[in-house]
């Protein structure tokens, strides 16, 4: 049941976040592709298993489910955007549209999968022994994904309020992960 709600709290999530992309306004732009709350799900769903196994399997569901929300919308059966004819029969329109949505979105899943299993362990190893290691893992995509693009691309995406808020993020969630460490510890 948890592997269910995970997988669509992920597609849920990703089709919220794309729901959120408009070229007229570049900070709605770049929030709708901010991909450290995709890691949170996974951890998240890590969290809630018994065992590193199954923790590593609700982190990929919730993933994969995120990609294939937000991709959703280019899941296309239409014709023409495909390159047929009108006349083609349905059958071969939806393997059509389904093979090349797929081979589109395929990298996407292959990093979803690799991101799935890392956070979803880290959530498990967290929900465990309420690791530092692990807390810090939570927090830190937040951090690093604003200055990653500037050192990606050169010079910074979007306007810097939707960076700061981030950070803000990260931070939040960073004391979050201390004061959960620290109450648990009892230092």
């Amino acid at each position: 049941m948890l592997l269910i709600l995970s997988a669509l709290a992920g597609a849920l999530l990703g089709l919220f976040m794309s729901s959120l992309p408009a070229p007229s306004d570049t900070g709605t732009f770049w929030v709708g592709n901010f991909s450290a709350p995709w890691a949170v799900l996974a951890f998240g769903a890590g969290w809630a298993q018994r065992s590193r196994l199954w923790a590593a399997i609700g982190g990929v569901a919730a993933e994969v489910a995120c990609v294939v929300g937000f991709y959703a919308q280019f899941l296309v059966v239409d014709p023409s955007r495909l390159g047929l004819l009108r006349s083609t029969g349905l059958l071969t329109l939806i393997e059509t549209g389904l093979s090349q949505w797929l081979w589109f979105i395929a990298p996407w899943v292959a990093v979803a999968m690799g991101a799935g299993v890392l956070y979803g362990l880290l959530g498990r190893w967290w929900g465990q022994s309420r690791s530092i290691v692990a807390g810090v893992a939570i927090a830190l995509p937040f951090i690093v994904e604003p200055v990653a693009w500037r050192v990606y691309v050169g010079f910074g995406q979007g306007p810097l309020v939707v960076w700061f808020v981030e950070i803000t993020v990260g931070i939040t969630l960073l004391g979050w992960v201390l004061m959960a460490r620290r109450s648990l510890t009892g230092r």
